[in-house]
């Protein structure tokens, strides 16, 4: 009798449930896809997306309005409190940028007027110079001429003692030959 049980016992198959669920599917496929193209071939098909969509629409609006409303009030900003801040951080930029192209235009002014002062000093000292040389050779000039007219003064002086013996001399001739 044990044999005859484990004979039983191996004569039992399991079916293969896989196997079972794709024979079925292939089987209704057709009837379900003609069906389904009668049914989506309907007014009321549409007409029931139509509803669909409608419904969807106005949750989607309640929705939003509600996110917006809770965004006011706590402390999530929305959408557009982050865009109006972008706006502020894009202007804020475009202000820094602005100043920056400011800042090196003056610059660059400041630096051409500096080197353009600094041409000028540079300019000045050369003529400066050239003036205190000439100066000097005017003021040597009129030390000579001072140094020149002191001896024709001297020399004059030194002459005049001469000039008045001898016309002393002169003077005391005349009168000898005249007693």
């Amino acid at each position: 009798m044990s044999q005859e049980g484990d004979k039983a016992k191996t004569d039992i198959q399991i079916p293969d449930l896989a196997e079972l669920w794709k024979q079925m599917y292939f089987s209704t496929e057709g009837d379900w896809s003609k069906t389904m193209k009668g049914f989506i071939s309907t007014e009321t098909f549409v007409a029931m997306l139509d509803k669909t969509l409608e419904q969807y629409l106005a949750m989607s609006k309640i929705s939003h309005q509600q996110m917006d409303k809770f965004s006011e009030k706590g402390i999530v900003p929305s959408k557009k409190d982050v865009a109006r801040v972008a706006e502020l951080v894009i202007s804020l930029e475009e202000k820094v940028d602005m100043m920056e192209f400011q800042f090196i235009d003056n610059f660059r002014k400041m630096t051409d007027s500096l080197m353009k002062m600094a041409d000028f000093q540079d300019l000045f000292k050369q003529e400066l110079s050239s003036l205190k040389t000439e100066l000097q050779e005017i003021n040597r000039n009129i030390q000579s001429l001072k140094v020149n007219q002191k001896t024709e003064q001297i020399e004059a002086a030194a002459e005049a003692p001469k000039s008045k013996k001898g016309s002393r001399k002169k003077a005391a001739e005349k009168t000898t030959v005249s007693d």
